[in-house]
């Protein structure tokens, strides 16, 4: 009687066991398809997060682009003024024309040193004129670069306010508003 019923505790305390498994099993198959459907639905929740954002950016770019456009123009304006001014150089005033030789030679030795003295005052009121001429050349110069960097600065100052990069890539994005163009900023 006793090993009946040792057996048939063995037998019972089986059947759990065997239900156990069976139920643990069952758990992580439904478990790893469960784990494969959170995480897709993770993913779809994630691009539908990136395409709200995406066509919120797109809203924002057509709001701002009168104002993006006015900005990008004017550093455009001005890099190109910058690049123009930095490429020109001073023109000297025409020097006085030495005195000619062969006419020289037809002067008396006093003559010919009242020539040669007149020419040496004649050149040196142009060094004074072409070198005035100069300091004021340079100081256009200087105060025309100094007021297109402002220029710079302040275009470049309200596109980061605007949240609009300064590169080129950037500036053709925000000012067309190309929705592919801002996906790929927004990447960055």
């Amino acid at each position: 009687m006793q090993k009946s019923k040792a057996l048939s505790i063995l037998r019972l305390s089986a059947r759990p066991n065997t239900l156990l498994v069976c139920g643990a099993a069952t758990l992580l198959l439904v478990g790893c398809n469960g784990l494969d459907w959170l995480q897709a639905e993770r993913q779809r929740a994630a691009e539908a997060e990136r395409q709200r954002q995406l066509d919120a950016l797109v809203s924002r770019c057509r709001r701002q682009q009168p104002a993006v456009k006015q900005q990008v123009q004017s550093l455009n304006g001005s890099n190109a003024a910058l690049n123009q001014l930095n490429q020109q150089s001073y023109v000297p005033l025409p020097q006085p024309p030495a005195p000619d030789p062969a006419l020289l030679k037809r002067y008396t030795r006093d003559d010919q040193e009242l020539e040669l003295e007149r020419h040496d005052k004649a050149l040196a009121r142009w060094r004074e004129r072409d070198g005035a001429e100069r300091r004021l050349w340079e100081l256009q110069q200087e105060r025309r670069r100094q007021q297109l960097t402002a220029q710079q600065l302040q275009a470049r100052n309200a596109l980061d306010k605007l949240g609009v990069a300064t590169t080129p890539e950037a500036q053709t994005a925000w000012t067309s508003c190309d929705r592919a163009q801002l996906q790929a900023l927004a990447k960055r």
